[in-house]
């Protein structure tokens, strides 16, 4: 008997969405690198705000509302919905002020709605929410914090699931 095996959907949780299309950026192409280390063939991208912006400080120095928050967390939700895997991917550097308790306000409510939707785990860079374009930087040779001879093999090795519930993740 043979069966097709129904392709599965990566979900990367991202800060938020950038000034070009994605698939224009190395953010896009580092997490293609990711679906099959993931069980997966197809990408989904989310933000915890969307709210395009060039960079984090530009991010920071917008006016973030609770409408802009709850539109982001009706996205977020749908993108979670329609994902078999979830990958924390936000980036592990704080955003100040406003926009960064907003930010963890948003993490927060995301935790919970995996937890409530029944999703015990999700995908992180060496137990951390790294943004995917600083991959090649964290695993490049010259750091030596892995080894292996591609980005490919090096990323295998920091790529790794983390339960929710057991709090051994960085918050934002």
């Amino acid at each position: 008997m043979n069966t097709v095996k129904a392709p599965r959907t990566l979900c990367a949780v991202l800060l938020n969405p950038a000034l070009k299309p994605p698939t224009e950026t190395i953010t896009f192409r580092n997490l293609t690198s990711a679906l099959p280390l993931t069980g997966c063939d197809r990408l989904q991208l989310a933000n915890l705000l969307d709210t395009p912006t060039k960079d984090q400080k530009e991010l920071s120095r917008r006016d973030i509302t609770k409408n802009d928050a709850g539109r982001s967390r009706l996205l977020l939700q749908q993108a979670v919905d329609e994902a078999d895997e979830v990958l924390f991917a936000w980036g592990s550097g704080p955003t100040p002020g406003v926009v960064g308790a907003t930010l963890r306000e948003q993490e927060a409510w995301l935790r919970q709605y995996l937890q409530v939707s029944g999703i015990p785990r999700i995908w992180m860079i060496a137990g951390a929410p790294r943004h995917p374009s600083r991959w090649r930087q964290y695993v490049g040779p010259e750091k030596q914090r892995v080894h292996g001879a591609t980005f490919e093999e090096r990323l295998a090795k920091v790529l790794a699931v983390h339960f929710l519930t057991s709090g051994d993740m960085e918050p934002i």
